[in-house]
């Protein structure tokens, strides 16, 4: 049998929040109203802000004194400033380890990897939490509570790619498999550097698939996009 999970309210409410920004019901700038949605859930506000303040955390809303709340606007400086720091998180935790990726964390990381094999365009809204539960246990390996805080705080990062109007969901979904079971192939090396430098264009390809999408080229932008380990 399999195991249940646990979800309070907050999370539940939380994510149909996050689904409506990345679905373009709620849009970068636009207000949203605690009554409203409270209203629409049939709740009372306390889950309602509670939930707010969770996406608020995730960078995904921001709060503004006698505004309230809004959908914030996510900038590609943003997406390569939260993709830096997650690559950081991240290839810190292999170098902690030496390379050597403990067998159960692999088996996890194999497993998300099925289920991203297994996605459709209709359950794409499963994409992130499939990236977000894959890159975690990267990080969760080095058993370092603090750690994998900070990284937590990083986490909204995959929902960024589901901002663009004219996303192609077919597109983003088929690909998942592939660009994780790169990372899950550099694993099995066992070596440091190989590691990390799959981390490292892993999220890169992220960028650079977005400054295309924009038109700036990677001069304009005056991001570094290489890294050495």
């Amino acid at each position: 049998m399999g195991r249940l999970e646990y979800r309070t309210l907050r999370e539940n409410i939380a994510d149909v929040i996050r689904m409506k920004i990345v679905n373009q019901e709620l849009k970068p700038g636009d207000h949203i109203v605690e009554a409203e949605l409270a209203n629409e859930f049939g709740i009372s506000r306390g889950p309602i802000r509670e939930a707010l303040r969770q996406l608020e955390n995730e960078g995904l809303i921001e709060y503004k004194r006698n505004v309230g709340c809004s959908v914030k606007q996510i900038t590609i400086q943003d997406s390569y400033e939260i993709y830096l720091m997650r690559i950081g998180y991240e290839t810190m935790s292999v170098r902690l380890v030496g390379g050597k990726i403990p067998g159960d964390t692999l088996k996890r990381m194999e497993d998300i990897l099925d289920k991203m094999k297994n996605l459709d365009a209709e359950h794409y809204d499963k994409v992130f939490a499939h990236d977000n539960e894959f890159h975690g246990e990267l990080v969760k390996m080095v058993n370092m509570p603090r750690l994998y805080q900070a990284w937590c705080t990083l986490n909204y990062g995959s929902v960024i790619s589901g901002y663009a109007e004219n996303i192609d969901k077919k597109y983003v979904v088929s690909r998942q498999y592939i660009l994780h079971k790169e990372l899950v192939d550099a694993c099995r090396t066992g070596d440091t550097k190989s590691i990390c430098r799959a981390i490292s264009e892993h999220y890169m390809k992220t960028i650079r698939h977005l400054l295309k999408e924009q038109g700036i080229s990677e001069e304009e932008a005056g991001f570094c996009m290489d890294f050495l380990f």
